[in-house]
């Protein structure tokens, strides 16, 4: 009787947890589109990814490249004193020797400087960092597009295993009916003591299937609470209702992931910049033609040379021409490298292309079996409730035996886990077809 007590005392216990639990994160549900809004503006790898953007697209100004002309301020002063001394060429100075010297220096200019000619390189130069700012918002959106599938995987295993716990309480409560049935069943000799064990082992086993599956499910929220960047103890629960659109088409989707498909947008950016190193390096062989013109005053005076003090003030300009007539074949050699690895980075385009569409072709089966399997799992859904309430009946009246009741019973649970995991499973890959095909962002919107 005290065995009874207080096993009833734990499934008390624990339905009321359940509803505790259940009254606390009705207040704070969590839809799977506030979770992908919230993985967009805090999530620690889309954040690191946006500063690596914003780090190159600082590098695309015009002036970074050397474009625009350089204005430059210098000015410097000097003191001197010691002793000097000095032998002339002629007679007509008389020569010093250990004389005690003092000289002071002060210049100062504004220096105009500017590219006349590069060989077109600044251009070819912006055009690749502009490229380059493209290759890195790519990258930014392969990030978004992997942490919005690892928020939605996280939340749909959360989905489940929300599913599981009101499954296994369902579970639990039929054994605890079973067991108190049969409890009261031995105490007037109507069933041994085998089956009053059996009821007990069931009920032990279903209650531990309980706890363990709360546990994956606090794990679960941590995990998810990992993923928005917050407090990995914030509780909360998650809507158990799956939108799935079963209407996707296989050549629709298809065409736009190769058009859009930010992998193979990637690579193709890889080959522009290819190309582009290769421009630069092959106008390299063309002159260069700097001008440069400073403004500046300069003032030197000097107790021991000929020229006691003198004072400059003017305008001073340089033309620069330089012209590398030949490197030894360098440039050459590197422009044949670089044809190389533009050929090799479309060598690796064409394996991307590959990948890709094995991985979509897989992930579309996987979509099209779910949801033809889901119809089914729902009919089998509803064939295992009938069997299952027809043999508690029997099983009541005596007529079928515990181990087949048990069996009902835990077909009865499968049949549900299966239907939710197929529910699940074809949401999942929905996404990521939509990640594929480049349009997993409409869905957050």
């Amino acid at each position: 009787m005290k065995r009874f007590k207080l096993h009833k005392k734990l499934c008390f216990t624990i339905s009321i947890l359940l509803l505790l639990i259940s009254s606390i994160n009705a207040q704070n549900l969590l839809s799977l589109e506030n979770a992908l809004s919230i993985t967009l503006k805090e999530n620690i790898d889309i954040k690191i990814k946006t500063n690596e953007l914003t780090q190159v697209k600082n590098y695309e100004k015009v002036g970074v490249l050397g474009v625009l002309p350089k204005i430059t301020i210098n000015g410097s002063a000097s003191e001197n004193k010691g002793s000097s001394s000095l032998e002339f060429a002629t007679d007509d100075f008389p020569t010093l020797e250990d004389t005690e010297s003092e000289s002071k220096s002060i210049n100062g200019n504004i220096e105009f400087s500017y590219n006349l000619f590069n060989g077109l390189g600044s251009i070819y130069t912006y055009q690749k960092l502009k490229t380059q700012s493209n290759l890195k918002a790519i990258e930014l959106m392969i990030q978004i597009e992997q942490v919005l599938i690892k928020t939605a995987k996280q939340y749909y295993d959360i989905a489940y295993l929300q599913e599981q716990n009101k499954i296994l309480v369902e579970l639990l409560e039929v054994s605890e009916e079973r067991y108190k049935r049969i409890k009261i069943q031995n105490e007037f000799g109507n069933a041994s003591k085998l089956d009053l064990l059996s009821a007990e082992i069931d009920l032990n086993k279903d209650s531990i299937n309980l706890i363990n599956s709360e546990h994956e499910l606090n794990v679960a929220k941590n995990q998810l609470n990992q993923t928005l960047n917050r407090e990995l103890t914030s509780d909360f629960d998650v809507g158990n209702k799956i939108e799935i659109n079963s209407n996707l088409i296989y050549s629709d989707l298809n065409k736009q992931t190769l058009n859009n498909n930010n992998n193979i947008l990637f690579q193709q950016y890889l080959i522009e910049i290819a190309k582009k190193d290769k421009k630069i390096n092959s106008v390299s062989i063309l002159p260069k033609v700097n001008f440069s013109a400073q403004y500046g005053y300069n003032n030197t005076e000097s107790n021991t040379g000929i020229i006691l003090d003198q004072t400059n003030l003017g305008l001073t300009g340089f033309i620069n021409f330089s012209w590398d007539i030949f490197d030894g074949l360098a440039k050459r050699k590197i422009s044949q490298n670089m044809q190389i690895q533009i050929e090799s980075n479309m060598l690796e385009l064409t394996a991307i292309k590959q990948e890709i569409q094995k991985e979509f072709n897989s992930t579309f089966q996987q979509y099209s079996n779910s949801i033809n399997l889901i119809e089914i799992e729902k009919r089998n859904q509803a064939t295992s409730e009938k069997f299952f309430e027809r043999a508690k009946e029997q099983f009541y009246q005596g007529q079928l035996s515990r181990n087949d009741f048990r069996l009902a019973q835990i077909d009865l649970s499968i049949s549900k886990n299966r239907l939710n995991q197929r529910l699940y499973s074809a949401k999942i890959a929905e996404l990521n077809l939509y990640r594929l095909s480049g349009k997993i962002l409409d869905q957050e919107k």
